[in-house]
């Protein structure tokens, strides 16, 4: 367990609340060279020094809060040794596609990714990208802090973008795959492969007919999540439709095709439980091994601003009843 702050410096603005005190003391000062050159009883110093530890307490918590004290602690996470499992989500510009004030291609994707991994518990998931290529992001991990993270930091429409012309109406390449067997993706001790692919099945066909051969070379069985509609349309920034987009059809019995000579499925946007139960059907039951550690946080500043209130009530206290000594407010 440690402590660390993440916005250290952000204490030096609370330096701003000291001014008060240096007024204080001026004045305190000064009453004290008045009182003496006309000859009175200076006041008694006990108000000035409350309201001033009070202004030094206050001024303490607002920089602790400030610099955002975070406890910090790590947890042992426990995952398959035999299985593992890649998310690839097609990011070319037609996943940006959608219907009119509603969430595109990519946005579904990323929600039923996301629900789809916490259904998984200790699986290793990993993120990869598709363009004309695959992109690894994310090695297979049980931290699901990692994976929701690399999901909404790295990835987006047409980040990474595709290699091929700019022109081309069309920047995915199903084909490109097999690159998941060929590139060394999984551990050599996960036995049990799965590959979910999030896209909306518009592609190129190179390599498309090698794919069968290349999964089952690599023990490699992949799902497809297909989000497609003929009413979506590519929306520019200032909402207007793209014309050099329009949805392919072709994409359903591509898709279909694949999944039909992979003994495979592919499941509509939302059938995130089904997913689930077939990803599980394929890697079944087995051992589990240390597979990393997650970081869990706490931050302490909510907990630090309460405790402001102290101070603060005291001071409003000392405003609206004033210190008496011998009758008189102080």
């Amino acid at each position: 367990m440690s402590l660390t702050f993440v916005t250290p410096l952000g204490a030096l603005i609370a330096l701003v609340g000291l001014i008060p005190l240096a007024v204080l003391v001026v004045e305190d000062r000064r009453l004290g060279a008045l009182c003496k050159k006309l000859g009175l009883r200076p006041p008694t110093w006990r108000p000035s020094v409350e309201v001033g530890v009070a202004l030094i307490v206050l001024v303490a918590v607002l920089a602790l809060a400030l610099a955002q004290p975070v406890i910090g602690s790590h947890t042992t996470l426990k995952g398959r040794a035999d299985a593992e499992a890649f998310f690839v989500f097609d990011v070319s510009r037609s996943m940006g596609a959608r219907t009119a004030n509603s969430p595109t291609r990519f946005d579904q994707a990323r929600r039923d990714a996301k629900e789809l991994r916490a259904r998984l518990g200790n699986l290793p998931v990993g993120v990869a990208s598709l363009t004309d290529r695959v992109l690894p992001h994310l090695f297979p991990s049980v931290s699901v802090n990692a994976f929701n993270a690399t999901l909404d930091e790295s990835l987006a429409v047409d980040r990474p973008t595709m290699s091929l012309d700019y022109g081309e109406s069309t920047g995915t390449k199903i084909g490109a795959l097999a690159d998941l067997v060929n590139g060394n993706y999984f551990e050599a001790t996960a036995t049990k492969r799965v590959a979910i692919v999030f896209t909306d099945g518009e592609t190129l066909k190179e390599r498309l007919s090698t794919l069968p051969a290349r999964f089952k070379d690599g023990n490699l069985h992949v799902f497809f999540f297909h989000y497609w509609s003929p009413d979506q349309r590519v929306y520019n920034a200032a909402g207007q439709i793209d014309p050099a987009y329009l949805p392919d059809p072709s994409s359903t019995p591509i898709l279909d095709g694949l999944a039909q000579s992979t003994s495979s499925r592919v499941f509509e946007p939302g059938q995130v439980g089904q997913a689930a139960a077939a990803v599980r059907a394929v890697i079944g039951k087995g051992p589990t091994t240390a597979r990393g550690r997650e970081l869990n946080s706490f931050l302490l500043a909510p907990y630090v601003l309460l405790f402001a209130i102290l101070p603060l009530g005291f001071l409003l206290f000392r405003r609206n009843f004033p210190y008496q000594v011998a009758g008189q407010s102080l």
